[in-house]
């Protein structure tokens, strides 16, 4: 009986062992190639063929975009890379030099099959892209690469190589400049800086000499230049930017609020190529023949650079993408969102100090306040807080009251540039002279609307709250009263 139940036990064991030897090989037996593309596939990364992209003569690609041709034009180190139905248009470096990159070189991530039943199934009957390389070598190489759908991990893109009936993936940051359009190889940054040519290059680059800005919604040019008292050891000076506003009016730039229209022009990148050796009528259709802005640039350096902003640009679907933009000797226009084109929107009285002139206190000579029925004649001494000494109408006053009353004086508001011709007579004047000779001459003109006009030095600069003369003339009160002056009106 025993013998029987050890018979029975071993009968058992066998059924299981080959049932489960059995379920093994069911659970380990390839799919349907249909099923899982990557059941045959290997796990080791294979290297297909590594060449100098120096041997590379042209590139062909062909992708949904249509088909198009890279060629190397020369030899040597002489040698330039050109596209073919692109011409007379800077190509980016970068972008070429990714596509150059990797049709040298090609690594396998897996094998997938050396024998598919049907390469539809990775979609390689019709290939996303086509790139067909040819080499200069000894062997006149030639590797043609058909790239198919991508890998459902995402990471990777099924390929062959024209020859091999093998299918592979690839990577696709690997293969990714392939399914680009031609246009994708335009230089699209307007323009970068030049760079020290040694360490003995002390040449600041980045500085603009001088940029001039004119708009259709200025009646004025707007003038920026460097600010060429910072050179001068002789001459004190209150400006913490390094440019100055010399048109419409001199005034010294404030740093901050000016940033954007004093740099964005380096690194300047348009959004996309619209146009490629644009006709009269494709100028005239992106309001390019008459611009909405102008600006011109002189770089330190010797550089120079011109934009010219036009019209709204939209994309297939309608929506705004930027504006259309021409660069001076880039025979092409773009699309620039209006974000990074700050001299189209800003306003010129915002990105200047809140001071009329930029008179330092101890530069001055003298100081005359005519007019409403003041006559006050102040004349200055010393060029330090430690000599300064200050006399109105020939007798001494306190020199720090003087400053305050002073600093509230070059804080005239100043509303808005303005561009106007008056005969009217001023009703009230002040007029600073320097040491050197220099100085500035302010005049108020009669009020119209609780504002009135401001003459600097015989021109009508901006426009100004009448309010500010009636506190002046309190405030002149105060001060010939010992009392402290109120900077609010």
């Amino acid at each position: 009986m025993k013998k029987n139940i050890k018979i029975i036990i071993i009968c058992l064991i066998a059924v299981l062992v080959l049932g489960g030897a059995a379920a093994a090989l069911l659970l380990t037996a390839p799919e349907k190639e249909e099923e899982d593309t990557s059941s045959e596939a290997e796990e080791t990364s294979q290297l297909m063929y590594d060449k100098d992209p120096k041997d590379i003569s042209e590139i062909n690609i062909t992708n949904e975009h249509g088909t198009y041709t890279i060629a190397r034009v020369g030899s040597g180190d002489d040698a330039k890379w050109a596209v073919e139905g692109i011409s007379g248009v800077p190509l980016s470096s970068d972008s070429l030099g990714n596509v150059i990159e990797n049709a040298a070189a090609l690594t396998a991530q897996q094998l997938v099959t050396d024998a598919p039943e049907d390469i539809s199934i990775y979609g390689l009957d019709k290939p996303s892209a086509k790139v067909n390389t040819v080499f200069s070598d000894s062997s006149n190489t030639v590797k043609t690469l058909l790239l198919g759908n991508e890998v459902p991990d995402g990471m990777n893109r099924y390929f062959m190589l024209e020859g091999d009936p093998a299918v592979y993936t690839v990577s696709k940051t690997d293969v990714q400049y392939f399914f680009n359009d031609k246009y994708d190889l335009i230089n699209k940054v307007i323009y970068t800086s030049k760079t020290a040519s040694d360490e003995n290059d002390t040449t600041d680059y980045t500085r603009i000499n001088k940029m001039t800005i004119t708009r259709k919604d200025l009646d004025y040019a707007v003038v920026i230049e460097y600010d060429t008292r910072i050179d001068d050891d002789s001459i004190i000076t209150g400006n913490s930017s390094s440019y100055v506003m010399t048109s419409p009016a001199f005034r010294d730039l404030n740093p901050e609020a000016s940033s954007e229209v004093m740099s964005g022009i380096f690194g300047l990148t348009a959004g996309s190529v619209e146009f490629i050796d644009p006709s009269e009528d494709d100028i005239a259709a992106c309001g390019l023949s008459e611009p909405d802005a102008i600006v011109k640039m002189e770089i330190n350096g010797g550089d120079s650079v011109s934009l010219y902003i036009g019209g709204v640009c939209y994309d297939d679907e309608g929506k705004k993408i930027g504006r259309y933009v021409v660069a001076d000797g880039i025979n092409i226009i773009y699309s620039i969102d209006e974000s990074r084109l700050p001299w189209l929107t800003f306003e010129p009285i915002r990105i200047v100090t809140s001071t009329y002139t930029s008179n330092y206190v101890f530069n001055v000579e003298s100081m005359d306040i005519t007019g409403k029925g003041l006559d006050m004649h102040f004349t200055m001494t010393g060029s330090s807080d430690d000599d300064f000494a200050v006399k109105l109408n020939g007798e001494d006053v306190d020199k720090d009251k003087f400053k305050t009353f002073y600093q509230f004086i070059l804080r005239a508001p100043s509303n808005d540039f303005v561009s106007e011709e008056t005969d009217e007579e001023p009703v009230l004047s002040i007029n600073i002279k320097n040491h050197d000779g220099t100085g500035d001459l302010i005049e108020f003109m009669p009020e119209q609307n609780r504002k009135c006009l401001v003459k600097l030095n015989g021109k009508v600069t901006y426009s100004c709250a009448s309010a500010y003369i009636d506190r002046l003339l309190k405030n002149v009160e105060l001060y010939l009263n010992g009392e402290d002056i109120v900077n609010n009106w």
